[in-house]
């Protein structure tokens, strides 16, 4: 008997317990401190720096790729049936504190029969559109470490079959911590 009321009473516990909680608040609200800095591409966590070409400049702080530069900086253009080929055009740079792993894709897709292909670390050639990119999660070590950037090597494709005129997809990198 003592027993049955001894179990009596922490069933009783228990259903207290569950009716108090579910008396709690339903909605509530904290304000916590935080602060940030915009500030250029090339000195960002996940920085984007250009290479020794005149091709990619950092400009008003971003990053800014050209394809058409060439001699002194005059700009040229890309003929058809040829093949172009940028080595280290720019690096991608972790600057935090996490490893993480870094993909590089386009938004929007370059003019038809124009293609970019993107190589890191010697790899093989990889096309690039607005759907499909370099996406194996390439390994970006973190900041300290001699491994925390990546050089990348660009590769234009101008097909016989090319629409003349400009093409203008943005780049994409992005990254992911690495688990």
């Amino acid at each position: 008997m003592k027993m049955k009321k001894s179990l009596l009473m922490v069933v009783l516990m228990l259903a207290m317990s569950s009716l108090m909680a579910a008396m709690s608040y339903s909605s509530a609200t904290v304000t916590s401190a935080m602060s940030g800095t915009v500030t250029n591409t090339d000195t960002a966590l996940l920085a984007l720096e250009n290479g020794n070409h005149q091709a990619a400049v950092v400009e008003d702080g971003v990053l800014k790729i050209d394809f058409n530069k060439g001699e002194a900086g005059n700009s040229y253009g890309l003929q058809k049936n040829s093949e172009y080929i940028w080595n280290e055009l720019f690096t991608i740079r972790n600057n935090s504190v996490n490893r993480i792993y870094a993909s590089v894709k386009t938004e929007g897709n370059p003019a038809a029969g124009v293609k970019i292909f993107v190589k890191v670390g010697g790899g093989q050639w990889t096309q690039i559109d607005s759907l499909k990119g370099i996406e194996e999660k390439l390994p970006v070590f973190a900041a300290g470490s001699s491994e925390h950037e990546m050089k990348v090597d660009m590769k234009i494709v101008v097909e016989s079959n090319a629409d003349l005129g400009k093409f203008n997809p943005n780049l994409v990198v992005s990254g992911e911590i690495a688990e």
